[in-house]
């Protein structure tokens, strides 16, 4: 069920919005006390009421969204055999009944993952082949691994302000956003490198998109088309994709940067794998069920640790392991978002936002975590 909620701010009503305000208050409490009766369920002697469900999330979201006037935040959730959607819309952004898409930025690396998870378990590519077998300037014995392209131990720079310089000096060179390497100089870097990396963890747009760019050649396609195969067919995601559909255009959300200003669609072309793929919460939930059930063991692979980085913090193929928690987040430059399930509690949620989010301030990451603990607080334990 998806469900729109409208609000404005009540500081600026007059009689008039206070009237029409009453009268959406009254349709809203018919709507959820019909849908009271169909979902709440018997869920392991105790009734989950969801009807209180919604009102809990609610106000997690609600410092989110009530300075963002145009904000769409789409909210997926599953407790055990349940599942519900909500859409909350700013003041100034009326909501319809239809399939909202968003940029997903780097949750489009744990489909990568997935990908290799499926390719490791079918024998077509090994988690420590060297990269260097599939790239002739690169030497065959090379240290980085598919592995350390999947967990961010390649040893590739980070984020580094002379090479931003340079960039900015060299026109001729196109690169994806979020990308300070291409292609090219992605390789030419691990053709000069050849060293066994010394950093743990350093996480790298350029390494998952590799990985991607290596998956896809394997499969003698390109990563676009081994999302659709792989992924998007298979699961019925119709509406997961990369490049935009005429079909679907009219369902792409304008994305806002943190200031509020609109920004184009995203476009990435070398490293689509690291951040380019499109989606919405109903097809995120159907992507996190898989995972969540352990039925596809490709997937279930990258739930392992690879590394271990605190007692409670690790990374398996491309997944933040947090706990019980198995999780990643994404941003682009107009769109934020977070998927996190807890496979021992059944529970997972899915945020989506059409706006890019300040790391300290209320995101969706911090809005799916709140709203996992509630899920895992409402079942026994």
């Amino acid at each position: 069920m998806e469900l729109a909620i409208i609000y404005k701010y009540y500081t600026k009503l007059n009689t008039e919005d206070l009237i029409q305000l009453k009268d959406i208050l009254l349709k809203l409490h018919f709507i959820i006390s019909e849908e009271q009766e169909k979902i709440s369920v018997l869920n392991g002697g105790i009734i989950v009421d969801l009807h209180n469900l919604k009102k809990d999330i609610f106000k997690i979201a609600y410092p989110y969204i009530k300075i963002r006037p145009n904000v769409a935040l789409s909210i997926g959730i599953i407790s055990q055999d349940q599942e519900a959607t909500f859409t909350f819309g700013g003041s100034n952004f009326m909501m319809e009944e239809k399939p909202y898409i968003y940029e997903v930025g780097s949750i489009s690396k744990v489909f990568t993952t997935s990908i290799l998870g499926e390719m490791i378990q079918e024998g077509q590519v090994h988690v420590e082949d060297s990269i260097g077998k599939y790239f002739s300037a690169i030497p065959d014995n090379h240290p980085v691994t598919l592995k350390r392209l999947a967990n961010h131990t390649s040893g590739l720079p980070g984020i580094g302000v002379l090479k931003n310089i340079s960039n900015l000096f060299d026109t001729e060179t196109p690169r994806d956003p979020f990308c300070q390497y291409s292609l090219n100089e992605t390789i030419h870097y691990f053709k000069t490198h050849t060293d066994e990396p010394k950093v743990k963890f350093r996480y790298s747009n350029v390494g998952m998109g590799l990985l991607g760019y290596i998956l896809a050649n394997t499969l003698h396609t390109d990563y676009e088309t081994a999302i659709k195969q792989r992924l998007a067919d298979p699961l019925n995601m119709p509406n997961t994709f990369i490049s935009i559909p005429s079909d679907k255009a009219e369902a792409v959300l304008q994305g806002y940067t943190i200031l509020g200003h609109k920004k184009p669609p995203l476009q990435m072309n070398e490293f689509m794998a690291a951040g380019a793929v499109r989606s919405t919460v109903n097809d995120l939930l159907k992507f996190m069920k898989v995972h969540l059930s352990d039925e596809n063991s490709g997937y279930t692979l990258t739930h392992q640790a690879t590394e271990t980085f605190s007692e409670h913090m690790g990374i398996g193929l491309g997944w933040l392991l947090e706990d019980n928690i198995i999780w990643h987040n994404g941003s682009t430059k107009a769109f934020s978002c977070y998927l996190g399930f807890d496979k021992t509690k059944q529970t997972g949620v899915v945020v989506l936002s059409n706006y890019r989010s300040p790391i300290l301030a209320t995101n969706p990451g911090q809005i799916g975590k709140d709203i996992l603990q509630l899920l895992n607080r409402s079942i026994l334990k």
